[in-house]
């Protein structure tokens, strides 16, 4: 009898050992900086924290006290950028903020998932939307880094005249309007100099009146008037920022910086209707783009 307890026992010491080492077995530590606390912004955080590989203390607005930070430090948006410049992390990640914007820093032993999606998505969605017809495709920057995104497109499209123009005039709404009289399509990068809270409504009004379709940037652009976008939920934004993570945990080498790699298409149906436009449903336009292969 003696022998049999002693024998659970040892069991029982060595499950609970086990247990323990499970539970710690995610090594690195992640610090999230949230911007503020909100239902979106909690939700985020737990997904952050789903993978095994690593545990999370989430903080809001600063660091935490340098003999409390972790291993990897992850910041959501662009205006907690300037944590990044704290030496005493691994790794630093940027999550949700502008690729422009970020790019120009250019940081060391950082790494981002970008907020805004690639020019050559939104023309993906042109090319789903209107298929082989043929389009001139306005597109107004002030970034110079546009200039070579834009060139790309310009070779791998055949129906669409791309037509770009560099804002250098302080008449931000005249330069704009005379792109929207003379294209079928304008699309609005997310260049907030250039597309913002001031300018959304004029551009709009001058798009209905020349019937010239407005493409991008954002969700707010769309309910406001634009005929759509291609958009990133909280949720792909999680995954990716995870993979990316994980990668970093495995590999002990950054991965680069890059847009989201899942996506969704929003389309305002009453805009649509209003420039007597027919179009497919969104998961349809979703499955045309995935087929073209633009996953980029």
């Amino acid at each position: 009898m003696k022998n049999l307890l002693y024998g659970l026992l040892t069991i029982t010491l060595l499950s609970l050992s086990t247990l323990s080492y499970s539970n710690d077995d995610r090594g690195m530590t992640v610090d999230l900086i949230l911007p503020n606390n909100n239902e979106i912004l909690d939700r985020l955080s737990k997904k952050i924290d789903s993978s095994e590989k690593y545990t999370v203390n989430t903080y809001i607005n600063s660091l935490p006290d340098d003999n409390k930070q972790g291993d990897i430090l992850v910041i959501v948006s662009e205006k907690l950028i300037p944590l990044l410049n704290e030496k005493n992390y691994k790794a630093r990640f940027a999550l949700y903020v502008n690729s422009k914007n970020y790019q120009k820093l250019e940081l060391i032993k950082s790494s981002a998932l970008f907020s805004d999606q690639p020019l050559s998505r939104q023309l993906s969605l042109i090319q789903a939307i209107f298929g082989n017809e043929v389009k001139k495709i306005g597109v107004a920057y002030k970034d110079e880094r546009y200039e070579n995104e834009i060139s790309e497109l310009t070779k791998i499209t055949e129906s669409l005249t791309i037509n770009k123009t560099k804002i250098v005039e302080k008449n931000i709404i005249r330069s704009i309007n005379k792109l929207i009289q003379s294209n079928d399509i304008l699309i609005a990068t997310s260049e907030n100099d250039i597309f913002n809270s001031k300018t959304i409504r004029p551009i709009l009004l001058s798009s209905y009146r020349h019937q010239t379709v407005i493409i991008g940037p954002t969700e707010g652009f769309v309910i406001a008037g634009a005929l759509g976008t291609i958009l990133s939920s909280p949720s792909q934004y999680a995954d990716d920022l995870i993979a990316m993570i994980n990668n970093y945990i495995d590999s002990n080498k950054l991965p680069p910086s890059q847009y989201p790699s899942k996506f969704k298409v929003k389309i305002n149906y009453s805009v649509a209707e209003s420039l007597g436009l027919i179009i497919d449903n969104e998961e349809t336009l979703e499955n045309i783009i995935l087929n073209q292969g633009d996953n980029k």
